[in-house]
């Protein structure tokens, strides 16, 4: 893992324990921790809807993107985007989040089960991250190129 996405990780996590914030690792992150390959672009997580000012109220100086509903890429979700030191994060709003089939363009709801989330040691950071086999499921619609390298090496990993 490169240097610049364990420094925001540590920062993210201290702030997100400092507030009590409840949170979910998904994404190219959560593949990687679950035994994928990818280079990570980006720190991908959600958190509920009604932490989001909580979270704001330590971040200004670091919005890219403010917070509103973006549709693209395959995703209909709120959500804001950091740069700290050089790392984006993303940070999704659970809610009413929608993704896109590949296949048909149909639209499904993304239900975020933070129950589910199992915690995970990645570079000495602990994590709440999405189970894998959610992970997949979820990838498996959005089916993007980087998606089906995620499913492919997860799926494999996975295998006796």
């Amino acid at each position: 893992m490169s240097e610049k996405v364990r420094v925001a990780l540590k920062w993210l996590k201290g702030l997100l324990d400092g507030e009590n914030i409840e949170y979910q690792i998904v994404g190219g992150l959560a593949a990687t921790i679950h035994g994928g390959s990818r280079e990570i672009a980006d720190i991908d997580l959600y958190i509920h809807n009604s932490d989001a000012n909580r979270v704001l109220a330590h971040v200004s100086q670091f919005i890219s993107k403010p917070l509103t509903r973006y549709t693209e890429y395959g995703w209909d979700l709120e959500y804001f985007q950091l740069v700290y030191q050089n790392q984006k994060i993303e940070i999704g709003l659970s809610q009413n989040t929608k993704i896109q089939s590949a296949l048909d363009g149909s639209w499904y709801q993304l239900e975020i089960d933070y129950s589910a989330s199992v915690e995970k040691d990645y570079q000495g950071i602990l994590l709440s991250v999405i189970p894998v086999h959610h992970l997949i499921e979820y990838k498996r619609i959005l089916g993007r190129e980087v998606d089906l390298i995620d499913i492919q090496e997860l799926t494999q990993s996975a295998a006796p």
